[in-house]
């Protein structure tokens, strides 16, 4: 069993992570715990009721309380600093902890990777590289299966989408990450509220004939003033519903960020990644987002 004992920033960071141990697990036919993962186990169906947030699902056939999810991170937490601590490495216990942020991504189909896993029966990771591409891409429509919204949320955004359908040709996705983007990367993809609304201005300008309703969502309350003239819908402000409500758009606009490249991925929706609201919404630079 592989053991994700550290968690790697926020929502859309541990999904990716989750989901590339996920396919390689699913193809090299071992177990996942990531017990991590307990913030947001409560979304998805498969997870909330699982005690391990696990792989694959074991369902205890009710709802697991996040303190309960809480306190079994805690244990495992605790579990891996004292193997790193006393250098345990055996048949039993071993520990695997990559770099932090700025290295290179690491391999989880790599020869070291695949002899550490099987020479051990609990092999506790830490780090935010671990990655898979290819197999994540193979095993994307059980990656999406396991990742189904919990039945309260998966109503929330329904109700959310056919509201927003309403008369309009073309929906949307515009992500408006402001909050801890003032200081991530020096602020570099950190953008006001009118710049925003000045690029989807220019995004209807070239979708002549078409009735464009942009769905806004946000880590900050938005001044409405600031999109006089355009058809907007804001969404739910929740993390989760928010993000799943983008993956039933037609479209996404929005800054650098595992939020909106994990919604492109979910639904199969074409992601234009604003790297400047200087620059043109380039019609070829949309992109489904992959593993």
């Amino acid at each position: 069993m592989v053991i994700i004992s550290n968690k790697s920033g926020q929502l859309g960071n541990r999904l990716f992570v989750f989901a590339h141990f996920i396919a390689n697990a699913q193809e090299y036919g071992y177990e996942i715990s990531n017990p991590s993962f307990f913030d947001y186990a409560h979304y998805f169906a498969n997870i909330e009721t699982d005690y391990f947030c696990g792989f694959p699902r074991r369902n205890s056939g009710k709802t697991v309380g996040k303190r309960l999810h809480a306190a079994y991170f805690k244990a495992l937490k605790t579990g891996f600093s004292v193997c790193k601590a006393l250098g345990v490495g055996n048949a039993l216990f071993k520990v695997m902890s990559l770099p932090k942020r700025g290295a290179e991504l690491y391999s989880l189909s790599s020869p070291e990777y695949l002899r550490l896993r099987e020479s051990t029966r609990y092999l506790f990771v830490k780090g935010w590289l671990f990655r898979d591409p290819p197999l994540f891409d193979k095993h994307a429509a059980l990656i999406r299966d396991y990742f189904t919204p919990a039945p309260r949320h998966a109503e929330n955004i329904a109700r959310l989408i056919e509201k927003a359908r309403q008369d309009c040709d073309l929906l949307v996705g515009v992500h408006i990450r402001q909050g801890d983007y003032k200081t991530w990367e020096q602020g570099r993809y950190y953008y006001r509220s009118d710049e925003y609304a000045a690029l989807m201005r220019r995004f209807v300008g070239q979708h002549p004939g078409k009735r464009v309703r942009f769905l806004i969502c946000s880590n900050e309350a938005q001044p409405k003033e600031d999109f006089a003239g355009l058809d907007v819908i804001f969404g739910n402000n929740h993390q989760f519903e928010d993000m799943y409500s983008f993956a039933q758009c037609d479209l996404l606009l929005g800054p650098p960020s595992t939020y909106t490249l994990w919604a492109s991925f979910y639904g199969s929706v074409p992601l234009f990644v604003v790297r400047s609201v200087q620059d043109p919404v380039d019609p070829d630079a949309f992109i489904v987002a992959g593993g």
